[in-house]
């Protein structure tokens, strides 16, 4: 079983590694929100707990760019279904959970490599994390929410066959539970109505775990971030492995 999980988790290396363009495009948008967005708005605002609005962007954009990475990571899933490799995999002598397991780590790694490229930008541009003692929980914040959106995205992709269709739907769900993160501000300046919404967004709990981690600021207790976030995974590990069992 462990050779046909590594069999399945090298393929994924290898594909993102051919596909140059998907890996560029990915570390750009990020250098644009934090070179662009960052920079311009580093002098407007103050927060307490972090320096800089760019400080205080960093851990969000981190967050963001690993959801893309992970759910996005989905689609190889859609692509096999289209060229045929996903029912010769199925059909294989191997187990289902081996192939779920090795897609699964193969999303898991390409994220928090994203995230590791994007720390190391952040640090390049002058951004100051709490230390070294920040980079195990960070680390854990960062596998956590990649287990999360990577079984998210291959839930998805088992049940649906067009590529286009996988990238609609992600994008639809995606993209709110990032705007109410908290990514790009503090959730505290919400009118209360939005505040509800931010509450029930597991997304907001990540950022808030990455931001405690990063820079010492918090809105929400980091016990509470981790309950929210490990329950959130387990859920979606679930219902990503019983969708993808019963793919055809």
């Amino acid at each position: 079983m462990i050779e046909d999980v590594y069999a399945i988790y090298l393929r994924e290396l290898i594909r993102l590694w051919r596909q140059k363009v998907r890996l560029i495009t990915t570390i750009m948008m990020p250098i644009l929100w934090l070179g662009v967005i960052g920079s311009a708005f580093n002098n407007a605002f103050n927060f307490s707990g972090s320096s800089d609005f760019l400080s205080f962007l960093t851990p969000g954009i981190l967050v963001m760019t690993m959801v893309f990475t992970a759910t996005i990571s989905g689609i190889t899933t859609v692509f096999d279904r289209e060229f045929g490799f996903l029912k010769e995999m199925l059909v294989a002598p191997i187990k289902r959970e081996s192939i779920l397991m090795g897609k699964m780590l193969g999303g898991v790694t390409q994220a928090i490599l994203q995230g590791m490229i994007i720390i190391a930008i952040a640090l390049l541009m002058g951004v100051k994390f709490s230390g070294i003692s920040s980079i195990p929980g960070m680390f854990l914040t960062m596998v956590i929410v990649s287990i999360a959106f990577v079984s998210l995205g291959l839930m998805v992709a088992s049940r649906l066959t067009s590529m286009e269709g996988f990238q609609m739907v992600m994008m639809f769900m995606i993209q709110p539970m990032i705007f109410l993160s908290g990514a790009f501000y503090p959730t505290s300046t919400l009118p209360s109505w939005l505040g509800y919404l931010v509450r029930i967004n597991p997304l907001t709990y990540g950022v808030d775990a990455m931001r405690y981690f990063a820079i010492g600021y918090n809105e929400f207790n980091i016990a509470l971030d981790f309950a929210v976030l490990i329950i959130f995974s387990i859920f979606l590990i679930i219902m990503g492995g019983y969708s993808f069992r019963h793919s055809k």
